[in-house]
């Protein structure tokens, strides 16, 4: 049984997660990114983490983040007292709130994170990337420093970028087991996310991308078809760093730390270490044969 590591964030990774998770005799770990972790009526809420519990759990929303024909009621009294710009769901708000009673006694979101997949009976482990606090500042041309959920949610990811920094990565431990997780593996997958606001942040943390670096099978998974974003605003934020979005900038990006890459048809650079399939995940179904055809390259 092939062990599997695979790094996600946001709903591009979580819709790739839940297609590998249907793979028979895999052993399957996936590390999230937390750098969009905030803090919302007093609520700690962890997007991509409840992205991937909810798309294994079948409860996914409509646009792949949230739960399924979920009501917003709590939502809707709340706009009575202030402007409201992020929405949440009342079953989304429930495990929050959970996560929150959690956290206030002194569980870590690694333990917290383990008790709810089982509550949604996910049998591959979730492992959050640190159990420390690492927050994606982004500051725009105009000079503004904005937290993800301003400038994604509020900002609607409009704003140019000049730089993007991860703080509280230099200083942040990773989670228990994760080392071990990934030098264990025997593939390290990147999944289909925004380099920068997904799998940034989880790079950003010194110990998780020297592991990824030492490994000798790391395959990332373009988020760019033909130069355009599979979603998100992945292609201007590359553009902005300084990358171009094709094959040449992930290999510029991701240097020295992934072997093989997957990119949809035509987006080649016709080099031996990049291998073009369908990348557009249309269903599970299609995320799932991409993932098939990965293990069968190896």
């Amino acid at each position: 049984m092939k062990k599997i590591v695979y790094l996600s964030g946001g709903v591009g990774g979580a819709k790739f997660a839940k297609g590998l998770s249907k793979i028979k005799n895999i052993d399957l770990s996936i590390i999230v990114n937390t750098g969009d972790d905030e803090y919302i009526h007093g609520v700690a809420l962890s997007p991509d983490i409840d992205s991937v519990i909810y798309g294994l759990a079948n409860v996914e929303g409509k646009y792949g983040w949230g739960v399924k024909n979920d009501k917003y009621s709590v939502h809707n009294e709340l706009k009575k007292f202030y402007d409201l710009n992020f929405m949440i769901g009342d079953k989304d708000l429930a495990l929050n709130l959970f996560r929150n009673q959690m956290i206030n006694e002194g569980l870590k979101l690694t333990e917290i994170t383990d008790i709810l997949k089982d509550k949604f009976n996910i049998n591959c482990k979730i492992l959050p990337m640190s159990d420390d606090k690492v927050s994606t500042k982004l500051i725009t041309k105009k000079g503004e420093k904005l937290n993800f959920q301003k400038y994604f949610v509020e900002k609607r990811a409009k704003p140019r970028l000049k730089k993007v920094s991860y703080e509280g990565s230099q200083k942040a431990r990773v989670s228990k087991g994760l080392l071990s997780t990934i030098n264990q593996s025997d593939i390290c997958i990147i999944g289909p996310s925004n380099p920068i606001l997904s799998i940034g942040p989880i790079l950003s943390l010194s110990e998780i991308n020297q592991a990824v670096q030492n490994h000798n099978n790391v395959i990332a998974i373009s988020p760019f078809v033909g130069k355009k974003a599979l979603k998100g605003p992945s292609v201007q934020n590359f553009i902005d760093i300084g990358y171009t979005p094709d094959i040449i900038g992930l290999k510029k990006y991701y240097k020295n730390r992934v072997n093989k890459f997957y990119v949809h048809y035509g987006d080649s650079d016709n080099s031996a270490d990049v291998y073009e399939e369908q990348i557009i995940f249309k269903n599970e179904n299609d995320s799932r044969i991409l993932g098939n055809k990965i293990l069968e390259n190896e």
